[in-house]
């Protein structure tokens, strides 16, 4: 795995040596592949180093965008299950919830200190 990096940041990774058209610094990262890293803030940084509060906030956003396609639907299916006094209200409302929590399971927040 090798590095470019431009101005002491990691602005490029790449499997193979990369063949760069500007004058960049190339290292070799014998520890570390690809997947170790992730883009933040213009550069790339080793995932483990990402400020929690930060990766927190993309899982809500991603837990947001599951909401919307996977929950909100049963809700609404609830919600009018409700208004119509149907009998399977109670059991729509368990699915909604059910939905909801298989998101928060599969998309955890991160708390307190990383074991990396």
């Amino acid at each position: 795995m090798y590095k470019v990096i431009k101005e002491n940041k990691i602005i490029g990774i790449s499997e193979d040596y990369p063949k760069l058209l500007d004058d960049y610094e190339v290292v070799e990262d014998i520890k570390h592949t690809c997947k170790d890293y992730e883009q933040y803030n213009g550069e790339y940084i080793l995932k483990k180093d990402i400020p929690i509060d930060y990766q927190n906030e993309q899982i809500r956003q991603q837990r947001q965008a599951r909401y919307v396609v996977e929950s909100d639907p049963l809700r609404l299916d609830y919600d009018e299950a409700l208004a119509r006094e149907q009998d399977n209200a109670e059991q729509l409302k368990q699915e909604w919830l059910s939905s909801k929590d298989k998101i928060r399971e599969e998309l955890p927040y991160i708390t307190g200190e990383r074991n990396d």
